[in-house]
């Protein structure tokens, strides 16, 4: 079996070559047959007997089309992962989340603060890299699967603030991602992502150090603010790795994420004092 990088990159060809949409899942979800059905017995892949003890009981060996496919009394963290079922790509290791919302979320990317950490080097990814799977799947880990974006239909973003607050500051859908800039395909806003979070952070374009796409007229996003390669406007509202303050150096000692204050305040989380505040989490999940 391909891995997950493997897996997205041979989506991604075939996209841009052939443009066989089936396989780069933006013609309908990956785990729906086209009967409306869902790919594997009960949601898991492997036989029939694997299957039924999968749809109880989650174990080695389990592979779920989804990871609101994996048993609810199971607890939070990774599962593999083959939303297209027989289809030609591998399986993803992906962190699931708790049951929460009618149904579990997979976790696209996660950047954690930490004082002269590793954050705003995890977060310098360039062009090359833009497909392949970076860090441990997990919320205590810097973590980046952009396979997800294939088969994934809605979207969460939420932030942690250093005292431990979380909240949900913008949810949205998409049909799928062209995978050579990036872009969200069809980006609507469904809540939050107001003062330009959704526009800036969501339904625009991506930039890395030696790739531009953002909307800011005058320059590269990630180029000005310390190589940190994400998607951008004009530039942003939050960011994964970097420091917004004027003046204030961007890496604002490798700390990492960081939340326009007022945005921060207007959501009910704590902020330093400057313009941009330090925060402890973001995180973006999806489901389909």
């Amino acid at each position: 079996m391909r891995s997950g990088s493997a897996a997205w990159v041979g989506a991604a060809a075939c996209l841009l070559v052939c443009g066989c949409t089936t396989v780069a899942g933006l013609d309908r979800p990956y785990h729906l047959q086209p009967d409306g059905g869902a790919g594997g017995a009960g949601g898991a892949g492997g036989s029939a007997p694997a299957d039924e003890r999968c749809d109880v009981e989650a174990s080695a060996g389990c592979v779920y089309d989804r990871c609101d496919a994996v048993p609810e009394g199971a607890p939070a963290g990774v599962y593999t992962l083959d939303p297209d079922g027989a289809g030609p790509s591998g399986a993803l290791q992906v962190h699931c989340g708790e049951p929460a919302d009618g149904g579990r979320w997979a976790l696209v990317f996660n950047s954690v603060g930490e004082l002269g950490g590793p954050t705003l080097a995890f977060w310098k990814i360039l062009y090359a890299d833009r497909l392949s799977p970076k860090g441990e799947p997990s919320l205590d880990n810097n973590h980046y699967q952009p396979g997800l974006y294939i088969p994934g239909r809605e979207y969460r973003d939420e932030i942690e603030d250093i005292p431990g607050t979380v909240v949900e500051v913008l949810r949205a859908n998409a049909e799928g991602i062209d995978p050579e800039t990036m872009q969200l395909l069809t980006p609507i806003r469904l809540s939050g992502g107001e003062d330009n979070l959704f526009d800036w952070q969501f339904g625009t374009g991506w930039a890395s150090e030696d790739f531009d796409r953002d909307t800011k007229g005058d320059g590269n996003c990630a180029s000005a603010f310390a190589g940190v390669a994400q998607h951008y406007g004009n530039c942003f509202v939050y960011s994964l790795g970097a420091d917004g303050d004027e003046d204030e150096s961007v890496t604002d000692d490798d700390w990492g994420p960081h939340l326009e204050t007022v945005v921060a305040t207007s959501y009910g989380l704590s902020n330093d004092g400057s313009h941009y505040t330090r925060v402890k989490r973001i995180s973006r999940w999806t489901r389909w």
